[in-house]
């Protein structure tokens, strides 16, 4: 059933099995990362019966790894991608548009040298030619997400802006403005409620162990419930493989032979959290032949990205302190005077992007989707997506051919203006002006100010919690600002079922590095009273959970 604006709260994440099994959708898409996700809503929201799983949490595979930002296409400048470039500005403005309360404008200052291809004429010249190209970029926004024009600077000015970096043959710098993701778990997680809200069904912790076939084709998955231990089926007319660059773990074992569409190599990418050593700017240093950026985000610095050949087929990223002072080493060229360490690493975001060789340093430019007919297998896609900013537009573009291979005219695509979860607010300035109200004062400013940029204008669901219990509103630790409501709304109403999903995705308290173990201990306990687990489950989750911040081991 779709939720009506009114009936939208009660619309919460719920983990139905039973709903999976007991029809058969139109479309079935595996894997829930911001590409899946994106898919979703969209075929959901045009009519289609949708039902949406992942075999871990809601993002938590690759789309977990991310520098944050929301780009307008300035790389696809370097290379004469225009049409590549047209689709990033439109698709940074859109998410502007329907998530404003998650995307947020953010400056970028890169100092200029005396060669040619970083003199300050070069980079004047293209970023003139950008701003040109890009002059639509404010179309329809609300005054506090338009992006002003770029500008150079004079070496004093950028250095005095970006003073991590070696004053030696700095003669100036370039200032543009980009966007940056306030919480870019939510934003995977905002889409996935936003499918839900449409009338698809969604379920996390599903893992596909075969296929089902109809002779010609796939027409749906065996799948085991990882936090069940059991197995079902799920049916559908088409499946669309959206499982990341290692999709072709998932389509080996397929019953006739299809290729999985995958880049032909893929690249291990590793972004650190770490000490704040920017707060306003986001800041470019030269390594090598390359720029490394740092940028402020939530009382931190994120720093990245680095990239390095990983195995086809490899699931996941095993990252250890090796890699970590290997990648501190680039970092410290590009900002020395950050003179970062090892013990200022607080968190490694890794994960596996598609390439487009096998050395895994050339990066896939453009999303790939493959309608495996070709391969002889009718019912399957799979789809290889890219960049966060460029999700939505690829959906519209699959869910598109999805109808087609329904025999069907695609209705409209309505996602580009159409907000996500939380995200009809209007004007944010306003919007964001009246939710940190002090009101009665039972709510700290900050925790008002965190919920609003996180929820948007759903953050009345957890404020009420606050509200009947005013326990609720107090926070995890001395040393954690997140509140115990905050981690019993992730388990009650977003499908948390383990502490990591509270922890890392739902919530702030634990994605910008260890919120300490008191902090641990108390939300174990919130979601072991609401989820009914034992103390030896407790202590498993706890365990799970520390494991995160165990990359130096």
């Amino acid at each position: 059933m779709i939720c009506t604006e009114r009936a939208y709260n009660t619309c919460a994440l719920k983990r139905d099995l039973p709903a999976l099994t007991n029809s058969r959708f139109d479309l079935l898409v595996v894997g829930a990362g911001i590409y899946g996700a994106t898919i979703a809503w969209d075929a959901a929201q045009r009519g289609l019966s949708v039902a949406l799983i992942d075999r871990g949490d809601f993002g938590g595979g690759t789309s977990a790894n991310s520098a944050k930002t929301v780009h307008g296409g300035i790389r696809a400048l370097q290379t004469g991608q225009l049409r590549e470039l047209r689709s990033f500005v439109r698709e940074r403005r859109t998410l502007c548009r329907i998530a404003p309360h998650l995307v947020h404008r953010l400056p970028f200052v890169v100092p200029t040298y005396s060669g040619i291809t970083r003199h300050r004429l070069t980079m004047r010249a293209a970023f003139r030619l950008y701003d040109l190209l890009a002059r639509d970029r404010n179309d329809l926004l609300d005054r506090s997400k338009q992006l002003p024009a770029s500008r150079l600077v004079s070496r004093a000015e950028c250095l005095a802006l970006n003073p991590m970096i070696a004053p030696n043959g700095v003669t100036g710098g370039i200032i543009w403005h980009d966007c940056q993701m306030y919480n870019a778990d939510r934003v995977v997680l905002a889409f996935v409620h936003s499918a839900v809200d449409a009338g698809a069904t969604a379920a996390n912790y599903l893992e596909v162990t075969g296929w089902i076939s109809d002779g010609k084709g796939i027409s749906g998955v065996t799948v085991h419930d990882r936090a069940g231990l059991n197995t079902l089926d799920i049916s559908a007319k088409l499946v669309i493989n959206a499982t990341g660059p290692g999709s072709s773990t998932l389509t080996r074992s397929l019953p006739l032979p299809a290729r999985p569409g995958a880049a032909p190599g893929l690249s291990q990418a590793m972004n650190l959290i770490t000490r704040s050593v920017t707060q306003e700017y986001a800041l470019g240093g030269l390594t090598g032949s390359r720029f490394l950026f740092a940028l402020p985000w939530r009382g931190v610095s994120i720093i990245g990205t680095s990239h390095d050949r990983s195995e086809p087929g490899q699931h996941s990223v095993g990252i250890k302190e090796a890699d970590v002072r290997i990648f501190l080493r680039q970092v410290n060229d590009a900002f020395p005077l950050a003179a970062l360490t090892i013990q200022d690493v607080q968190l490694v975001h890794s994960g596996l992007l598609p390439a487009t060789d096998a050395s895994g340093q050339q990066l896939l430019k453009t999303s790939l989707i493959r309608d495996h007919r070709s391969d002889g297998l009718e019912g399957l896609m799979s789809v290889v997506g890219v960049r966060y900013t460029t999700a939505r537009r690829t959906a519209e573009l699959v869910v598109d051919r999805v109808f087609s291979l329904l025999g069907q005219r695609p209705p409209p695509c309505r996602t580009a203006v159409t907000p996500i979860t939380g995200g009809d607010i209007g004007d944010f300035e306003h919007f964001f002006a009246a939710a940190t109200e002090p009101h009665d004062g039972s709510i700290a400013a900050a925790t008002r100010r965190r919920l609003a940029l996180s929820y948007g204008s759903r953050q009345g669901a957890v404020l009420r919690l606050m509200h009947d219990d005013p326990g609720l509103a107090t926070p995890l630790s001395d040393k954690c600002s997140v509140t115990r409501g905050e981690i019993l709304h992730a388990a009650r109403q977003e499908m948390a079922i383990r502490l990591s999903d509270a922890v890392l995705r739902r919530t702030e308290s634990g994605s910008a590095g260890h919120p300490g173990r008191p902090a641990l201990e108390e939300a174990a306990h919130v979601m072991a009273v609401e989820l009914g687990w034992t103390a030896s489950h407790r202590q498993a989750e706890l365990g799970n959970v520390e494991q995160t911040y165990r990359w130096s081991q």
